[in-house]
C-alpha cells in the first residue's frame, strides 16, 4: 500500500546559514518526522504560505506541531508584553484545523497544535499557567526537556485505550493550556494540578490532541511508549488514503 501523505506544520525562524546570520527559514525539528516515518507515513512540511484547500485535498493526515503562542486576540484576550507572535502561522493553522475537521481528515495536534484547535473551534486558553509543582516557569533547554509529570486519562477515552493505562508520565514544556474547551471537544487527560493535558472530539473524527510533546520523549523506552499514538494516527491516515484511492478508481 502507498504510504499516506502526512503534512506537518512548521515554524518561521531566523537561522544562521552560509549566506549569513539571521536568515528567515521555515523549520521543523527532525523529531517530529521520525515517528511519523517509523509508523509508515510520508512526511510533507507545511509552511504558512496559503492554499489551504489545495493542501488538505492532497493530504491523508495532518500534524499541527508545537511552537510559539497563538495570538490571544483569537480568543478575546490581550497580548503578553514582550511576546512574539506569527499572525500568518496562526491564520494558516486555524484554517487548516477547520478544513481538516470539515473533511474528517485525521489530525494529530501537539502542544500549540492542541491550542490552535481549541481556539479554531471556539474555545479559549489560559494565557499563563499559574506556577505549580507540575508546571514550573520556562527553564533552560536541558531542564525543560527533562521535566516530567503524571497525567490521568478519563476512563473510556481513546487515549486510555491506546496507551493501555489510565495514568502515565509525560514531559511538560508548555506555559499555556485550555481554559474553556471548544464545543464538540472534551478533556480526557489532566495533570495533578488540574491542567488539561489532552482532548478528544465528541464524534468519530480521527483526532488526537495532547498538550505534552510525545515526539520529544526520545529516550528509547519513552519513545517506545509514545509510538502507539503515532501508529494510531498514521493508521487512520492510511485507511483514509485507501478509501480515497478506491473512490477515485470507482469514478473512472
Amino acid at each position: 500500500m502507498t504510504r499516506p501523505f502526512i503534512g506537518i506544520t512548521t515554524w518561521r525562524r531566523l537561522i544562521d546559514t552560509d549566506l549569513g546570520a539571521g536568515r528567515p527559514a521555515h523549520s521543523l525539528g527532525t523529531e517530529y518526522a521520525a515517528p511519523i516515518e517509523a509508523a509508515g507515513g510520508a512526511v510533507v512540511l507545511l509552511p504558512p504560505t496559503g492554499g489551504v484547500d489545495e493542501v488538505l485535498d492532497r493530504l491523508d493526515g495532518l500534524v499541527l506541531s508545537g511552537g510559539q503562542d497563538v495570538h490571544p486576540s483569537h480568543y478575546g484576550a490581550d497580548a503578553q508584553e514582550g511576546k512574539s507572535y506569527d499572525a500568518d502561522r496562526d491564520e494558516y493553522e486555524i484554517a487548516l484545523a477547520i478544513g481538516a475537521r470539515r473533511r474528517g481528515l485525521p489530525v494529530l495536534a501537539i502542544c500549540r497544535g492542541l491550542q490552535v484547535c481549541n481556539v479554531a473551534f471556539g474555545g479559549s486558553l489560559v494565557v499563563e499557567i499559574p506556577n505549580t509543582e507540575d508546571h514550573q516557569p520556562v527553564r533552560g533547554a536541558d531542564q525543560q526537556l527533562a521535566a516530567r509529570h503524571p497525567v490521568t486519562f478519563a476512563e473510556g477515552s481513546k487515549l486510555a485505550a491506546l496507551y493501555g493505562t489510565r495514568s502515565r508520565i509525560v514531559n511538560t514544556i508548555h506555559h499555556q493550556s485550555i481554559e474553556v474547551p471548544a464545543p464538540n471537544l472534551h478533556p480526557v487527560a489532566w495533570a495533578p494540578d488540574g491542567i488539561v493535558e489532552a482532548v478528544e472530539a465528541d464524534d468519530e473524527w480521527p483526532f488526537w490532541a495532547v498538550q505534552w510533546h510525545p515526539e520529544k520523549m526520545i529516550d528509547p523506552d519513552e519513545a517506545a511508549e509514545e509510538m502507539p499514538l503515532f501508529t494510531a494516527f498514521v493508521s487512520a491516515a492510511s485507511e483514509r488514503a485507501a478509501e480515497q484511492s478506491a473512490a477515485e478508481k470507482g469514478t473512472r
